[in-house]
């Protein structure tokens, strides 16, 4: 070989060992997430996967741990992790590229308009959609909902229910919520609300959530790995089984449970890797271009619309630990609400971030618009108030900003200490056997609430069983002179909930139970439905299921 032939092999060798590993920024990343992974917290989080991309370009992907702890096989950067509430992004883009189409096709001429301010009732043609509100039956938009400015509490407890299933019946859930707070002057983060954007996705795109994000956002941008909890086969794809903590020990989830809990989508369905996901991140912040190429996924303006604030927030809960007033170098807030995602400052710079804790799967993702940075970062297992998380995003991005970090690997591990004292750890409650004290058939039957639907007591050979859609929960009487029942999930739901208050209710002036609240059901009252005395049929006018303004 000449010499000039093996220079140009050397050169591009070099070139090919630089893009594939990285430089000695990455190499200081790598070295610092490995040695705090394994001195601190690779028994709290079994797998752990983290991207960077800057400038347009994937500069780093790593993964550490293993998918699960029986098999011990190792996490790679393309393992699926799941998203939670980082699905919603996606649900906005798709209805932003399907009403930019829906309008263009629908009129040539532009006189026609679909977005996200067209009104609900529009939508679907109903103008009861909220029953407790006619301002929000007449004027509500897709945009409200995707700001959380509904002021309706949110209540994740319904997802527990496999009859509250996309288009009407959810629709129909929604229509009995009551209001808390300000139509569009107040944020209340509401999951099961979001769930409108599935059926909206889907009547104008005319499939399937699952395929239309498929053919519309995951082809264009080469996210091959990415799938859904809802038609997922975990035998078949290389996906890290989640881990929930519970009473200081970790338990795995059932992947069975997460395509339950999962099945409206809208906030909850994706699953990514951390190659995808910086293929995700490089789309968003992009123009609307699919990075690489000229093709447009939405429009400039479309694209840039995404992430403009819709939504004061009050006391953001980051606050707690990252303001410089609390005791922490550099501070780190969110003050408004985009579709989907924060905006707020970090060390003096504009950032847009989301995170979730979803049923073992922790994420967080944070762009820095006007530095062409974003920073993604998945694990399983725990990670308490997502200070672990936002500690390392912000450790990575100081060095990727050119600033000095204010954390290194030993900080990273005691974050927020020494700074200030960290949230105080859960204590196991014990609660001991108490007789039920009457006979099991004063507290069985069928009890309904318009929100929540139907909740069966059953006696199970002496322990009452409280059974609600796929959930089930043991019935242990408290040390009290009311009628006050400890919550234990159960079955399928074992370890992914904490144990909750439920309280039965006796009529006036008698002993029998005509109803029971649940604290986490938002306190909700179900009430006891009575047994049939007579023949007499009676005529019940059903809700309006809501026409279809969208064509099929």
């Amino acid at each position: 070989m000449s010499s000039r032939n093996l220079l140009y092999s050397s050169v591009v060798l070099f070139l090919v060992l630089f893009y594939c590993h990285g430089g000695p920024l990455e190499d200081r990343v790598r070295s610092t997430i490995q040695e705090v992974y394994k001195n601190c917290r690779k028994d709290k989080n079994p797998g752990v996967i983290v991207s960077v991309v800057k400038d347009g370009q994937n500069v780093l992907t790593e993964a550490l741990g293993v998918k699960d702890k029986i098999s011990g096989e190792a996490i790679t950067t393309d393992t699926l992790f799941g998203l939670g509430g980082i699905s919603a992004l996606f649900a906005n883009i798709l209805i932003a590229k399907k009403n930019a189409e829906y309008a263009d096709s629908n009129n040539p001429d532009s006189t026609l308009e679909m977005d996200e301010d067209t009104t609900l009732r529009n939508l679907f043609g109903n103008n009861k959609l909220f029953e407790k509100s006619k301002l929000r039956s007449r004027y509500a938009t897709s945009l409200d909902v995707m700001a959380h400015r509904l002021g309706f509490k949110n209540t994740p407890y319904l997802f527990l229910d496999d009859t509250v299933t996309r288009g009407d019946p959810v629709i129909q859930r929604i229509s009995s919520m009551k209001p808390r707070g300000r139509f569009r002057d107040s944020f209340y983060y509401n999951e099961l609300m979001y769930s409108i954007l599935t059926t909206i996705g889907e009547r104008l795109g005319r499939d399937s959530w699952e395929n239309l994000v498929k053919n519309e956002i995951y082809t264009p941008l080469g996210m091959a790995k990415s799938k859904f909890f809802t038609t997922l086969d975990p035998s078949t794809v290389d996906i890290a089984r989640a881990y929930k903590e519970d009473d200081g020990s970790l338990f795995p989830v059932p992947f069975e449970f997460l395509k339950k809990w999962s099945s409206l989508c809208s906030t909850t369905c994706v699953l990514s890797s951390a190659n995808d996901m910086s293929k995700f991140m490089n789309y968003l912040l992009g123009n609307g271009s699919i990075p690489g190429t000229n093709d447009v996924l939405l429009a400039k303006k479309i694209h840039r619309d995404l992430f403009d604030a819709y939504n004061r927030l009050q006391d953001p809960s980051i606050e707690d630990y990252f303001l410089t007033i609390r005791g922490v170098p550099v501070s780190r807030t969110h003050f408004a609400y985009a579709m989907g995602i924060k905006r707020g400052m970090y060390n003096n710079e504009r950032i847009l971030e989301t995170a979730d804790d979803m049923h073992g799967y922790n994420t967080l993702m944070t762009l820095f618009p006007d530095r062409n940075l974003g920073i993604f970062i998945a694990m399983t297992g725990e990670d308490k108030k997502d200070l672990f998380r936002t500690a390392l995003s912000s450790y990575i991005s100081d060095l990727y900003l050119d600033k000095e970090p204010w954390l290194n690997s030993s900080l990273l591990c005691t974050f927020p200490e020494p700074f200030m004292k960290g949230p105080d750890p859960d204590t196991p409650k014990v609660h001991p056997v108490v007789p039920l004290g009457r006979l099991p058939t004063d507290f069985t039957g069928t009890y309904t609430n318009d929100i929540y639907g139907k909740m069966e007591i059953i006696d199970k050979s002496g322990v009452l069983e409280a059974k609600y859609g796929y959930a089930t929960f043991d019935l242990q009487r408290e040390e009290t002179t009311s009628l006050k029942f400890n919550m234990f999930p159960t079955g399928l739901i074992r370890h992914m909930f904490s144990v909750d208050d439920l309280r039965f209710r006796e009529m006036k002036n008698s002993t029998y139970i005509e109803a029971f609240t649940v604290d986490k059901f938002d306190d909700a009252k179900f009430e006891r439905v009575q047994p049939v005395t007579n023949t007499t049929t009676t005529t019940t006018t059903e809700k309006p299921a809501g026409g279809i303004a969208i064509p099929l």
